[in-house]
């Protein structure tokens, strides 16, 4: 959930009705998450439903689910009306970023918080007995769902990046872990020229091929099934990592790059499209200081500064030739082989 911004309040009523709003932010989140497990949010996608309605649809107890979604009328996630509710702003992509990014998973998770800031370590491994991606990946609902979720997740940066950056002297361009295509089709579509490598692991480039032909550039791109940590495929002269690093440590993260330099031979360049930490009065810092919290509970990863990424990026002999800024939360690092 993300945190809210508050006014200064000035008397001590005020700042222990902060505190509780701030204490009680995992109800808020809980009761979202529920509402989606239970399958009362895909049902009023549909249109309004009364709570006796969506009770016998979801075998639910009435009197209970109403004052669930009386409760979530106040935050806006639902409205009501005649006694039938339906879906609110905020419920908006609920199902896609809720359910995978901050699903029943990661929440449990968050809940051995303490173990991470104990330990360094991501209390994700701990709950669920392996690592992020080996619990999403052997189960296809769980590998769709999150697959899904950064198809969602792209909508909002993807265009911004199209429009920041205009990928010059790209012949060949190569998307490192790039899910089912959607960023890469989205490039090559711009670009008619251009031609294309798409790399993730099998089962998520399975399902590559409808994107890239609803895109039309299927002929024009190759399709690669494994893993960055292993090897990145030669050939391209541009290599993308998209809002992949901050999923992993510095060191795993040095070796995807330092893969992709030995992928990268002669001239041609890196493309680091991600996000940066901005500096403390920055309005978007509170968000992305949970999310990077989020990052190292779960994943072990981080989101990094431009120092950072900098010395990333050196330590795999890159050095950064320039930053290009998005409309989105999403910043373009181009780097060069020195």
């Amino acid at each position: 959930m993300e945190p809210e911004r508050f006014e200064a309040l000035p008397d001590a009523a005020g700042r222990r009705r902060r505190l509780r709003q701030l204490l009680a932010g995992y109800q808020v989140s809980r009761a979202l998450l529920v509402a989606d497990e239970l399958g009362l949010v895909e049902l009023l996608q549909h249109g309004p439903h009364s709570a006796d309605e969506l009770a016998r649809a979801t075998g639910t107890h009435a009197p209970s689910v109403q004052r669930l979604l009386r409760a979530l009328a106040g935050v806006e996630a639902v409205t009501e009306r005649d006694g039938r509710f339906s879906l609110g702003p905020l419920a908006v992509g609920l199902r896609e970023l809720g359910t995978a990014r901050l699903g029943v998973e990661s929440y449990r998770v968050w809940g051995e918080l303490a173990y991470t800031l104990r330990t360094g370590k991501p209390a994700f491994d701990r709950v669920y007995g392996k690592p992020f991606y080996a619990y999403i990946g052997e189960d296809p609902v769980r590998g769709s769902r999150w697959d899904s979720a950064m198809v969602e997740i792209s909508r909002d940066w993807i265009p911004a990046v199209l429009a920041a950056y205009d990928f010059p002297g790209t012949s060949i361009l190569a998307d490192v872990g790039g899910g089912r295509g959607t960023f890469l089709a989205s490039v090559l579509a711009a670009h008619p020229a251009m031609r294309g490598i798409l790399l993730d692991q099998p089962h998520v480039v399975a399902g590559a091929g409808s994107v890239l032909a609803a895109a039309g550039v299927t002929e024009r791109c190759q399709v690669v099934g494994g893993s960055f940590l292993d090897e990145v495929p030669a050939g391209a002269d541009t290599y993308t990592l998209c809002n992949a690093l901050c999923d992993w440590d510095d060191e795993v993260g040095a070796t995807i790059l330092q893969n992709v330099r030995r992928a990268l031979a002669g001239k041609g360049k890196i493309l680091v499209i991600d996000r940066i930490l901005p500096p403390a009065d920055h309005p978007s810092y509170s968000l992305v200081a949970f999310l990077d919290l989020w990052f190292l509970a779960l994943e072990g990863g981080r989101i990094r500064t431009q120092d950072e990424y900098a010395r990333l990026l050196a330590e795999a002999g890159f050095g950064i030739a320039r930053v290009v800024p998005t409309a989105s939360e999403f910043t373009v690092i181009e780097g060069r082989p020195r």
